[in-house]
Parts: C-alpha cells; structure tokens; sequence
C-alpha cells in the first residue's frame, strides 16, 4: 500500500511525536522510548504512517457513532 500522507516529527521534552492531518482533524503519537526520526529506518516510518492512518481510521469510526 502507497501511503503519500505528510507526517511531522516534534520532540516535546524527551519523546518524539509524530503528527499528521486527516479530514480536518491532527492526529498524533509518541515514538517508543529511544526511537528518533534521525536513527530509526525508512521502513519503520512506512509502519508509523500505517499506524497513524489506522488511528485516525478509528477516530473517525468513532466520532461518526
């Protein structure tokens, strides 16, 4: 699956965020403890895009009901 949705990584503190826009609404998350947007892989950012696209899914799912 081709996920082309933009994400943003933030650090507050000492946990990074990642944040991302859908239907209007921001959605985010926090990194596991030690993972950072400059020494974690490409691929595991292709799995927080699907998790994040997963969490809005539900967050709408659950606003509609």
């Amino acid at each position: 699956m081709q996920n082309d949705r933009e994400v943003l990584f933030q650090k507050l503190g000492n946990t990074w965020y990642v944040f991302t826009e859908t239907q209007n609404d921001v959605v985010y998350s926090a990194l596991p403890q030690g993972m950072t947007p400059h020494t974690t892989k490409l691929e595991l950012f292709e799995v927080i895009e699907d998790h994040l696209e997963r969490v809005a899914d539900h967050h709408n799912s659950v606003e509609a009901a």
